[in-house]
């Protein structure tokens, strides 16, 4: 825990997998964490206020972030979606997440971006975030569009920005496409974490992923974090078994998808 803890963090999504399973870390983090869903909150800490915002109200969601330190933006619709609900929330509710963290002095944003903004990319090319992206749905795209968001705000604004692109995050893998990109729990806590706490940062994008052997994407960023994974999904290989056949794209299934 560091030496003093962040006045306040504000965490989007976080009645969701992910912030249920971030909430006790950041709860410590934190001299007050602000969970921000409009989803019920179970077993809050003492020092956790519960705040009821939908990501598309622009006006309240600048109330919930003000005067925060960080926010740590999960909420979006998490997977393929018609064009109108995914810009309506993951695009509009995005822009709204980093206006209200200029408009309310916020320091640092930390976005939850995904594979699938770089789902196209063929497994064995390291996927480097810095090249441009190649989304395989309009999800990954809208991811895309946050990131691009996240580089304006540090550039007009000076908002510092981590985006995290976070492929299978789970307690452990649960199908053999896993073996190359599953995000553990204790991996998961870790990388937010750093993501809050890093000093200097600008802005930067990073891939979410444990250390798996077969991790198909590049560490690029994780040593400007400090970020060191420890957790291996081949320890799970005998459980989830081998694949048919490797993925032929690191977006796996969802380059198959169609469109809605």
């Amino acid at each position: 825990m560091p030496d003093a803890p962040m006045p306040t963090i504000a965490l989007t999504g976080a009645g969701g997998t992910i912030g249920t399973v971030l909430r006790p870390r950041l709860a410590e983090l934190a001299a007050t964490l602000r969970s921000i869903d409009t989803e019920p909150i179970t077993d809050p800490a003492p020092n956790e206020e519960r705040v009821s915002v939908d990501i598309r109200d622009r006006d309240a969601v600048a109330m919930a972030l003000d005067g925060c330190d960080a926010v740590v933006h999960l909420a979006a619709i998490p997977t393929e979606a018609p064009f109108d609900d995914i810009v309506e929330v993951n695009v509009t509710g995005t822009y709204n997440v980093f206006e209200g963290a200029r408009e309310g002095g916020v320091r640092r944003v930390v976005y939850a971006s995904s594979i699938h903004a770089n789902g196209f990319t063929p497994l064995g090319d390291p996927g480097d975030p810095r090249l441009a992206p190649r989304p395989d749905t309009l999800y990954g795209w809208s991811k895309v569009a946050g990131e691009a968001l996240g580089r304006l705000y540090n550039d007009k604004f000076g908002l510092e920005v981590v985006c995290l692109r976070i492929i299978g995050f789970a307690d452990e893998p649960r199908k053999p496409t896993y073996l190359w990109g599953w995000l553990s729990h204790r991996d998961a806590v870790q990388l937010v974490e750093r993501a809050l706490l890093a000093p200097e940062i600008d802005f930067l994008i990073v891939y979410g992923v444990s250390a798996n052997s077969r991790r198909p994407v590049t560490d690029t960023g994780w040593d400007v974090l400090g970020y060191e994974p420890v957790d291996d999904a081949e320890a799970f290989v005998a459980r989830v078994g081998e694949p048919e056949s490797p993925p032929v794209h690191q977006g796996m299934e969802f380059t198959s998808w169609e469109l809605p």
